[in-house]
């Protein structure tokens, strides 16, 4: 049952999530199941949903609609308009130097420049997408969840989800700045909270802040 207007969405999807239909339903908050249905043509996205993904990408939406090819220079103007942002792994980032070195690219998604500025606060073009494992910090986060970390917010002043480096890897914690020393919080009670100090401060390293999270609904 594809039709015309799914397969300009596959472009889409390929275009923005590399043809990865889960990444790109976290990305745009709907659920992998729905996004399926739009690509096979059995589904038609909202038209909040289609100004959603304006807002996001900077997608010509008349072209989405009726196949009609936008000029060289409006493609070339959403060229000039998106940020491109890598996705690493943040179970196989072993140190800093995978963060910031960009050394476990998975993939690459493009966001518009425009709503990383208006939206988020966010004019650094060190960005990169990690996906949270576990529960420590629901209900802020969840298992499965995509978050958007900007690695130039490396030095917390104010209490805010960063990407923590510990002797285990990378994990999203809550850091709560206080005179000489973190505290580094788990938002579900159930796990333990602790402190970058003095005394530890060597082992440990804050990667970048969270700024924003896609997750899929259902």
């Amino acid at each position: 049952m594809s039709s015309a207007f799914s397969r300009r969405f596959v472009t889409l999807v390929e275009q923005f999530a590399g043809g990865n239909k889960r990444q790109f339903a976290l990305l745009t908050g709907k659920s992998p199941s729905h996004i399926y249905r739009i690509c096979k043509g059995l589904s038609r996205p909202s038209m909040q949903y289609l100004e959603h993904l304006y807002t996001l990408f900077s997608v010509d939406l008349n072209w989405l609609l009726t196949g009609e090819q936008p000029s060289e220079q409006s493609i070339n103007q959403v060229a000039d308009d998106l940020t491109l942002i890598p996705k690493l792994d943040i179970e196989a980032s072993a140190g800093m130097g995978s963060v910031n070195g960009y050394e476990e690219i998975r993939e690459q998604f493009a966001l518009n420049t425009r709503w990383l500025n208006s939206q988020l606060g966010v004019y650094s073009d060190q960005l990169a997408f990690v996906s949270i494992r576990g529960e420590s910090m629901q209900p802020t986060l969840f298992d499965g969840d995509m978050v958007l970390v900007d690695l130039s917010q490396n030095q917390p002043r104010n209490e805010g989800v960063y990407v923590v480096q510990t002797e285990d890897g990378l994990m999203a914690k809550r850091i709560k700045p206080k005179h000489n020393l973190f505290d580094v919080i788990s938002d579900n009670p159930d796990y333990p909270n602790w402190q970058i100090n003095a005394e530890n401060a060597a082992q440990h390293g804050i990667a970048g802040r969270v700024v924003w999270c896609g997750r899929g609904i259902t």
